[in-house]
């Protein structure tokens, strides 16, 4: 082969004495033409730039669309990224959740073992980390020997519960760990990651959605029941106080939905997809929740059955299904959901006055229940809002609001003038002790006062009338929303505008609505323990009802009285002296804490006053502020238009002249 090759070489190539072609010439080359090159990029680059159109070419554009000249090859070998380096190693040694009680006695039991095994060896015992078995957030274990082939019988390393049927019993900790996922916006995929990042192995996937499918049954059979006893108890306290009917209730409703209401195009139908409506009674001031219901539209099993081609129609499909409203159903029908709390509510309570926002007719359902005596009543704070709002909707002279900002001041009056009647109104009540009539004979009164007021005549009138304001240049009404505290020049329309409008929070129908000065506030506070419990952001189609009855269940009984009640009538309670009792001992304190200083009126004040210095501070940078120093500002002005003048038309020219 050598010598062949050889013979080649001196035939075919270049032979000696030959002079190249390019020999002692300067070529010249075209610094301009683009030669088309091959790229071969990195993997992620690739994945990152790289486009295929129709065709199955492959392209990398520029920012103004053009394509990138060279051939696109394929992408190098992918890296390792950071998680690679951390898969399995020879060693493991994560955190893991172990009873110490349970790993004490299985050392104590298995080094007899062991030495009854082998009483000559001197080795250590230790986890057989490999041959461990997992179950849930638990282990069972087992030990084996360093030295000698001693291996331990499994031990489980937790505590279970009895529930006196066949196969293998829950853990307290995962269904203990299920019930405080429910309290919480983390659904069972973010819990995974906590305990991913705090080096601690987490459950599958499956076993946690299956007991927290479990728990939630549960709970809410458990707060029912639980909701069944307050109405019960409601009943034999209204009975022990002398009322004249111990069966009859005054109640607030509200619903809470998912998405808002309004379509935003990506159905036909209202966008909300779940809804929780709460019943409240009214009649102490604990204002427990005596009924609950829960609308769902979201049906997992049914979605995919539809992507497979199947006609299924909830909440009738065969199998499981966990909608109970149909697709096209009205979410907002307050109606219904307020008629099948008054069915509930009907084996102990009467409901005599029901509550609500202007935006319902929960009433309706609730007169087909509890007959027609039913009155409906309007809470202030929405009824102060649609005083507002009208305000804002008039059209005033153009000599009201005056300067720049004309629609800041407008909202900035409407915002004082509501805050004013809603202070006269409470004042009204509490001086006259609630006597309606009395209240009415000087209402009228009372908005003329109001308007004179904001005219810059706050004298005798408001001395006399009003309830929140002296008239004294060191006790009046403190205008905290309106710049500077400035009056108002109104015409004749403007009053009666602005009369008409106060009269939709102070006139005598409206005063018929408010009588009990009852409002939803208790129901926008359910609204947003719900909204935790059940997040805008995290759909939770399956375990949503469970999750509505556990935010119930905490409202009525805070959450450390809630959490050991929910957890012992499922077999997984708190150990009665322990650390974590003691905890929530500390948080049940706190929370009660808490709430009665955000009634105090030192809190009410504060809030107030931080309210007041935020609409100042806009005033500041926003308005045009009032001249503090000029020369002369202290002196008598002159006033020359207030000075009688006479005119004389000289014979020498027809101009006129003044005569002082």
């Amino acid at each position: 082969m050598g010598r062949k090759r050889s013979k080649i070489s001196k035939t075919n190539g270049f032979q000696k004495g030959n002079k190249p072609w390019n020999k002692g010439i300067d070529l010249e080359f075209d610094n301009n033409l683009e030669i088309e090159k091959c790229k071969r990029l990195e993997h992620n680059v690739y994945n990152s730039y790289v486009h295929e159109n129709l065709n199955g070419v492959l392209s990398i554009h520029n920012v103004d669309g053009s394509h990138v000249a060279g051939k696109i090859l394929r992408p190098k070998s992918k890296f390792p990224e950071v998680v690679d380096y951390y898969l399995p190693s020879e060693v493991e040694h994560p955190n893991k959740v172990y009873m110490g009680a349970k790993v004490e006695s299985m050392y104590v039991s298995e080094i007899k073992n062991h030495r009854l095994h082998n009483n000559e060896c001197l080795g250590d015992l230790k986890f057989d980390c490999a041959a461990s078995k997992k179950w849930g957030l638990c282990w069972r274990e087992r030990l084996a020997c360093t030295d000698c082939d001693f291996v331990s019988e499994y031990h489980k390393l937790y505590d279970e519960i009895d529930t006196h049927r066949q196969g293998r019993k829950a853990a307290k900790i995962n269904v203990a760990a299920a019930v405080g996922l429910m309290y919480t916006p983390i659904s069972n995929k973010n819990f995974r990651e906590i305990l991913m990042v705090s080096n601690i192995i987490p459950p599958c996937t499956s076993s946690m959605q299956k007991t927290s499918n479990q728990v939630s049954n549960r709970v809410e059979d458990i707060n029912k029941e639980s909701m069944k006893d307050i109405r019960a108890e409601l009943v034999r306290n209204n009975r022990s106080c002398g009322l004249t009917n111990c069966n009859l209730v005054r109640v607030e409703s509200d619903a809470c939905y998912n998405n808002p209401l309004f379509s935003a195009g990506t159905t036909p139908f209202q966008a909300g997809t779940q809804v929780t409506y709460s019943m409240i009674e009214n009649n102490t001031t604990d204002k427990k929740i005596v009924s609950l219901f829960t609308g769902n539209k979201l049906c997992n099993v049914a979605s995919r059955l539809r992507g497979k081609g199947f006609n299924i129609i909830c909440p009738n499909h065969d199998g499981l299904c966990t909608a109970n409203l149909a697709e096209d159903a009205v979410i907002g029908n307050e109606t219904v959901y307020s008629k099948k709390c008054a069915v509930e509510v009907s084996d102990y309570l009467k409901i005599s006055h029901i509550t609500t926002d202007g935006d319902s007719k929960a009433f309706r359902g609730i007169k087909e229940i509890h007959g027609p005596n039913v009155t409906s009543l309007r809470d202030v704070r929405h009824l102060a809002g649609s005083l507002k709002r009208a305000i804002l909707k008039c059209t005033f002279s153009t000599s009201l609001f005056s300067g720049i900002n004309k629609l800041n001041k407008k909202n900035r009056f409407s915002l004082d003038i509501k805050a004013r009647c809603v202070a006269e109104l409470n004042q009204s009540f509490q001086v006259h002790n609630g006597e309606l009539y009395k209240i009415k004979e000087q209402m009228p009164c009372i908005i003329e006062t109001i308007l004179m007021c904001y005219k810059g005549y706050c004298g005798y009138s408001c001395k006399v009338n009003s309830f929140v304001c002296a008239g004294l240049p060191h006790n009046h009404w403190q205008k905290s929303y309106i710049a500077r505290g400035e009056t108002f020049k109104m015409t004749c329309d403007d009053g009666d505008k602005i009369e008409k409008c106060i009269k939709i929070l102070l006139g005598p129908q409206s005063l018929d609505m408010v009588r009990f000065l009852t409002s939803t506030q208790k129901s926008e506070a359910v609204n947003r323990s719900h909204r935790r419990c059940n997040p805008k952001n995290v759909t939770h189609s399956r375990n949503f009802a469970g999750r509505a009855h556990i935010s119930a269940h905490m409202r009525n009984h805070g959450f450390a009285n809630s959490a050991l009640l929910v957890t012992q009538n499922l077999g997984a309670g708190v150990t009665p002296g322990s650390t974590v009792s003691l905890q929530l001992k500390q948080t049940h304190r706190t929370e009660l804490m808490m709430k009665h200083v955000r009634k105090l009126p030192s809190s009410k004040f504060q809030r107030a006053k931080s309210r007041k210095r935020k609409y100042e501070l806009h005033a500041l940078r926003n308005y045009d502020q009032p001249i503090h120093y000029f020369k002369g500002i202290a002196d008598p002005q002159y006033q020359q238009l207030s000075v009688e003048s006479r005119v004389v038309i000289n014979d020498h020219g027809s101009y006129p002249k003044t005569c002082m």
